[in-house]
């Protein structure tokens, strides 16, 4: 498969950097040279090449390393040779300092693979320079000069490389577990907001509704009766449930917009206000309310909000939804409150968007309880019948909700597991 030419270009373009060192070693080549620091080589003055033949070859060895950082592989086969050969024949001092950039390059800009060849190779022509030199008969002297050699000139790039190398890569990585933190971290802050938005939904759907829900039964009831007294009280309710509503929703708009964390908003939801709620579409209502579930010593206040939260939006649901007769009972037994909200079906209401069910299951889970409703199943005696049953633990516990999940889905056919009837306890009737 052909190169793309895009890449070839760009591998011989030369780096700014590269240029600098480049013309660096040269200026050290002919500096030296001009100033006569050479040695005789290893091979003594009778096989020594001329001096302008060392330099051109140097010369040659810096042009190599323009391209040190993106062809590295060009410095250590012509910088490495023509260097390795000067220190051989030639006696030039500069051949150290570009044998050194000859071995560094590869390691530190080169793919781990050639680093690892490079490495190699140094160390094998090292051992093998000495052992020429001990099977060639060289003297003390000589040895101790190649072994020099061998250790420092080419064990020191070595080294030092695969240091800066290691450090880099630690950095890069780093740096890789800095950018995962701040994804992470951007992510947990994008689902705090969709939990915030979430909670502030079903806190407008719980405080309002219910409000606009007595607003709309009234009216609607207003403008079927004919006796003016009945229609009086009618639209009396529906104007105070309209103020009610306006009143809790300032008050929610004033939590939002404050600073404070933690505040909860004022609003008008009691046991009280429920059942009058519940008596405004079935005055013949049964509704039970077990003092226990208000006393905080035995019922957390946490749980509290939530069952009145829950109780609330089952309630609007029976206002809107459902008809005559309705009954709720709240009680308390074995560190456990359980709610039970029944109505019968109209049967003629349009389906609701689902986030008051959705609502129910998740003021239930978030304090570790559990929470149904559905209509009950045809084949049973309560055919007909809506029922919210919920069952939440007298102290609260935390859990975790399943961040795929969404609190507003049911099974398929809208039905809800049914449980078994809550038995009666010794329970205080809630007046309105």
């Amino acid at each position: 498969m052909p190169s793309d030419p895009v890449d070839h270009r760009r591998r011989l373009a030369i780096d700014r950097r590269d240029a600098m060192a480049a013309a660096g070693y040269a200026t050290v080549v002919v500096l030296l040279a001009v100033s006569g620091a050479t040695n005789s080589g290893f091979l003594g003055e009778a096989l020594r090449w001329p001096a302008a033949v060392s330099v051109t070859l140097l010369l040659v060895a810096c042009v190599s390393l323009l391209w040190r950082r993106r062809v590295p592989v060009l410095a250590l086969v012509v910088a490495g040779t023509l260097s390795a050969a000067e220190i051989v024949v030639g006696g030039q001092i500069s051949a150290y300092f570009l044998l050194f950039e000859a071995l560094f390059t590869p390691i530190m800009h080169g793919s781990r693979r050639l680093a690892r060849v490079t490495t190699g190779v140094a160390i094998g022509v090292a051992v093998l320079a000495f052992v020429v030199a001990v099977a060639l008969g060289a003297d003390g002297p000589i040895l101790l000069v190649v072994l020099l050699v061998a250790t420092l000139v080419v064990s020191t790039p070595l080294l030092w490389g695969w240091e800066v190398r290691h450090h880099r890569g630690a950095r890069l990585a780093a740096e890789s577990l800095a950018d995962v933190e701040h994804e992470l971290a951007a992510t947990r802050a994008a689902h705090a907001v969709e939990t915030e938005r979430r909670t502030i939904a079903h806190d407008l759907h719980d405080v309002i509704a219910g409000h606009l829900s007595a607003v709309s039964l009234h009216t609607n009831l207003a403008s079927s009766l004919e006796d003016q007294a009945a229609r009086d009280r009618s639209l009396t309710t529906a104007r105070e449930s309209a103020h009610a509503a306006l009143r809790d929703l300032r008050s929610m708009i004033g939590v939002l917009s404050t600073e404070e964390s933690g505040t909860l908003p004022a609003v008008t939801l009691d046991w009280p206000s429920l059942s009058a709620r519940l008596r405004g579409r079935d005055e013949g209502a049964r509704i039970r309310i077990d003092p226990a579930a208000t006393d905080p010593a035995r019922v957390e206040p946490s749980v509290q909000a939530a069952l009145l939260r829950i109780a609330a939006e089952a309630s609007t649901n029976a206002v809107r939804h459902g008809q005559a007769p309705i009954s709720l009972t709240v009680q308390v037994a074995n560190d456990v409150v359980s709610l039970d909200l029944r109505n019968r079906r109209t049967g003629t209401a349009l389906p609701g968007s689902g986030v008051g069910r959705g609502a129910i299951a998740h003021r239930a889970t978030a304090v570790g309880g559990s929470a149904t409703s559905g209509p009950a199943p045809r084949d049973s005696p309560e055919a007909g019948t809506w029922r919210v049953l919920a069952h939440l633990p007298a102290r609260a516990r935390s859990v975790e909700p399943c961040p795929d999940s969404d609190p507003s889905d049911s099974d398929p056919d809208g039905s809800a597991h049914d449980a078994d009837s809550t038995p009666e306890t010794t329970a205080q009737e809630a007046r309105p």
